[in-house]
C-alpha cells in the first residue's frame, strides 16, 4: 500500500495543489461579490485559462516535446495553494469592482501558483539528488 500512496500523491501533487488553489479563488471571490451569474463563471474560467497560457508562452522555448512529469520528491508536500491563496487574499475587497473581480482573481490564484512552484523547482534544480 506504501508504494501505490507514493505513486499516486507523486502524481497528484501538482495538480491537486492548482486544484485547492483555484477552488479558494473562487469560495473567496463569491464570498466578497456573491454568487455569480453564468458571464462571472466564464470569465472566471477565462481569468485563470489566460494566466496558465501566458505563463506556457513566456516558457514555451524551453517546453519539451512531451510533458514532463518528473519533479522532486519534494514538491509531494505541496503546501504552496496556502502562499498563492494568500496572495489572492491580500487584494483589498474594493480594489476590484465585480466586473473584473472574478477573472482577475482566477488570473491572479493561477500566476501565483504557477510561479511559486516554478520559483521552487529552479531552486531545487541546482541541488545534488540522492541516490536510493
Amino acid at each position: 500500500m506504501e508504494n501505490t500512496l507514493a505513486r499516486v500523491t507523486s502524481i497528484l501533487c501538482i495538480p491537486y495543489g492548482y486544484t485547492v488553489t483555484l477552488w479558494c479563488a473562487g469560495a473567496w471571490t463569491v464570498t466578497r461579490y456573491g454568487p455569480p451569474g453564468r458571464l462571472d463563471v466564464l470569465l472566471f474560467a477565462a481569468g485563470a485559462v489566460a494566466a496558465f497560457l501566458t505563463l506556457a508562452v513566456m516558457g514555451r522555448g524551453r517546453l519539451d516535446p512531451e510533458v514532463p512529469m518528473r519533479v522532486p520528491a519534494i514538491v509531494v508536500l505541496n503546501a504552496f495553494p496556502i502562499l498563492a491563496v494568500v496572495i489572492v487574499l491580500a487584494v483589498p475587497q474594493a480594489a476590484l469592482p465585480r466586473a473584473v473581480a472574478f477573472p482577475a482573481n482566477s488570473f491572479l490564484a493561477t500566476a501565483s501558483y504557477v510561479v511559486i512552484l516554478a520559483a521552487l523547482l529552479r531552486v531545487l534544480r541546482g541541488r545534488p539528488r540522492k541516490a536510493h
